[in-house]
């Protein structure tokens, strides 16, 4: 594959418009030549505005172009399993944002899809690739903090609710923050704790905010007709190795933060925080911390889609491997499903292939 990388884009919304379309400006071997939106009026502007000489509604038809290498999916969430199907039904390449999808079923599916395709699919976390996640991994590597027994994980806003349809219509994103925000911090916690199996998972979802107009929203107001998902999520999952884990989303809640997305976790050699990039330990009786200094990285999104342009490059494996996202996506169906059951514990059983 001497010539460029071609790309296709599908989704022409602030994600993609944004994050996705400026990290394949730093790629040089990758040009974007195909934008695909269900609003031709958003895929025609974003052409324009970029270069893209093709311009479509239906993905379908996008990944029919033969001159295209991979695709780049920035739709809502219940887009994801249709649009990665069709690529890898058209041998593409596969970035996808995240949740890559709101099933473990589905992901297994597209699992399985790429297999048969013999192509890369990775789903978009990019907060694995910013500068205090890649030293705060390397730091674990380096200075063990021994056996992880608990971790904790948050994703909470104070007044910060996605308006767009998207975000909040379940037929289009499959959940509320616990699919949205939630998905980051889990994926990065599970990732610094190498990818631990879960086996049983218990919480709640709710919304207590949302329906009504106590909490101004920072980002303007939302159609409360529309509004089908919690605004809250919490859950405790617990671990085959004997750890566990306790998660929190919300979009809005009384807080002081205008947003805390972190985690912490507790070894039996010390402990650490992210993003903070806090450790902490002891030894010969004394009580010691230190500071993890991030690395000098521009954009946590242009590392991503480097890493997967080199990975498609080099026939190297996913950056972000689809057996960690299926263990993420089993979590927060997990919760999902055990809030249906008024918050009693349901196992995942994903050793027994389910």
């Amino acid at each position: 594959m001497a010539q460029k990388l071609k790309i296709g884009i599908i989704g022409a919304g602030g994600i993609a418009r944004g994050p996705h379309i400026n990290g394949w400006k730093q790629v040089a071997d990758a040009e974007v030549v195909a934008v695909c939106d269900i609003s031709k009026g958003a895929a025609e502007s974003m052409a324009r505005e970029h270069g893209i000489p093709n311009v479509f509604t239906d993905f379908r038809e996008l990944v029919k172009l033969t001159e295209i290498d991979a695709v780049d999916i920035c739709t809502p969430n219940r887009v994801h399993t249709p649009a990665v199907l069709a690529a890898f039904a058209r041998r593409k390449h596969v970035l996808c944002e995240k949740p890559l999808a709101v099933t473990v079923r589905e992901v297994k599916q597209m699992q399985a899809a790429a297999a048969r395709a013999r192509k890369l699919l990775m789903t978009a976390q990019h907060q694995r690739f910013s500068g205090i996640s890649t030293a705060v991994k390397q730091f674990i590597a380096t200075h063990p903090i021994g056996e992880v027994y608990h971790a904790r994980v948050h994703a909470v806003r104070r007044n910060l609710l996605p308006t767009n349809p998207g975000f909040i219509d379940p037929a289009l994103s499959g959940g509320g923050p616990c699919m949205d925000i939630g998905v980051h911090a889990l994926d990065l916690a599970m990732w610094l704790m190498d990818s631990p199996m879960p086996v049983r998972v218990s919480g709640r979802m709710m919304t207590n905010f949302a329906m009504g107009h106590d909490i101004p929203g920072a980002w303007g107001d939302w159609d409360r007709k529309l509004f089908g998902v919690e605004d809250f999520a919490s859950g405790f999952v617990h671990f085959e190795n004997g750890a566990t884990m306790v998660l929190e989303a919300s979009w809005l809640q009384h807080q002081q933060e205008k947003e805390d997305m972190s985690c912490r976790l507790f070894g039996r050699k010390g402990g650490v925080s992210w993003p903070a990039g806090h450790y902490s330990s002891a030894a010969n009786g004394a009580l010691f911390d230190a500071a993890i200094q991030a690395h000098h990285v521009q954009s946590a999104h242009a590392e991503e889609i480097k890493a997967f342009a080199h990975a498609v490059r080099t026939g190297g494996p996913s950056p972000v491997p689809v057996d960690q996202t299926i263990k993420v996506i089993a979590i927060l169906e997990g919760i999902m499903r055990s809030s249906e059951r008024g918050g009693r514990e349901v196992a995942l059983n994903l050793r027994n292939g389910k």
